[in-house]
């Protein structure tokens, strides 16, 4: 199963570097209650109908995560696989396209937080629209 989700990070043009076996910082389970929930503001909304929202999300979630040090010198973040799985440590590169990461029911949710647990950073997509969220955990 490992293997497979190493796999699916790599499909969307990440670097993946391993898993995270460290014990600093917010788990996913944390980050998650922290970042998706009703009262957590978007600091950027974009129409999912847009012709061009594909690319704007994926913009968007860059620029969150640069400016919000979530991405190390070399580029590299924790992104949550899910709660029964942690962080997996991952590199970004010039063609990750971070919208492809969506779920079986095509939506997307991604969650990433820095390598020291400081940051997080999220893209979803609530209702009608995707959303890019960031914050401290």
């Amino acid at each position: 199963m490992e293997a497979n989700i190493e796999s699916r990070f790599r499909g969307v043009g990440l670097d993946v570097v391993g898993w995270f076996t460290g014990s600093g910082g917010p788990s996913v389970t944390e980050a998650f209650r922290r970042i998706v929930h009703i009262d957590a503001e978007p600091v950027e909304r974009i129409p999912r109908r847009a012709a061009d929202a594909a690319r704007r999300v994926d913009e968007a979630w860059r620029n969150h995560a640069r400016r919000g040090d979530v991405l190390s010198d070399d580029r590299s973040f924790l992104v949550a696989v899910g709660m029964d799985y942690g962080w997996l440590r991952v590199r970004m590169t010039d063609d990750a396209d971070m919208t492809a990461l969506v779920d079986l029911q095509g939506e997307l949710l991604l969650i990433a937080r820095s390598l020291s647990g400081h940051r997080v950073c999220a893209a979803s997509a609530e209702g009608d629209e995707p959303d890019s969220r960031s914050g401290l955990p």
